[in-house]
């Protein structure tokens, strides 16, 4: 299965609370660009997981415009700053099961989304994510990390 692990764009620093806090405009500015990215490697889009937190909400909802329809849309409290990145990996990994051949998008925050791509492929490491980047990993009998992208280094 081919997954994406995304950190969401940039966000204001304050709101009521940190769940509140929304994107900014280079944070929306960011997602677009990384819109573009993905959908030159997304043919379809079997499963989106995405944190509660509003500026994860937004920032699937950018890439909501540039992506194929999502087949499944699912929000996972999870999937928050201090989320439980065990149970975010045996999740994937019970989806790539059912879809060996297809693609899923995580949309979180920092640290967890470094700790997901730990958990699926120890030798890659927890990587740091800059606001909106985007990890490829490849999971199968073997996973394998491919790459990590960010905003500033596309065209």
């Amino acid at each position: 299965m081919q997954v994406f692990i995304m950190r969401h764009g940039e966000a204001e620093m304050f709101a009521a609370s940190d769940s509140e806090r929304a994107l900014n405009q280079s944070g929306l500015n960011e997602v677009g660009k990384m819109g573009g990215y993905l959908a030159s490697k997304l043919k379809q889009l079997n499963y989106v997981l995405v944190s509660p937190y509003l500026r994860a909400q937004q920032t699937w909802q950018r890439l909501a415009k540039s992506l194929p329809e999502a087949a499944q849309v699912i929000e996972l409290k999870e999937l928050t700053p201090s989320g439980d990145e065990m149970a975010v990996v045996a999740l994937i990994n019970e989806l790539a099961l059912e879809s060996p051949n297809g693609s899923l998008l995580v949309v979180s925050h920092l640290p967890l989304v470094g700790f997901i791509v730990e958990g699926l492929v120890a030798d890659a490491g927890a990587p740091l994510f800059s606001t909106a980047a985007v990890a490829e990993v490849n999971v199968a009998e073997e996973n394998s990390f491919i790459s990590l992208q960010h905003p500033v280094t596309l065209a």
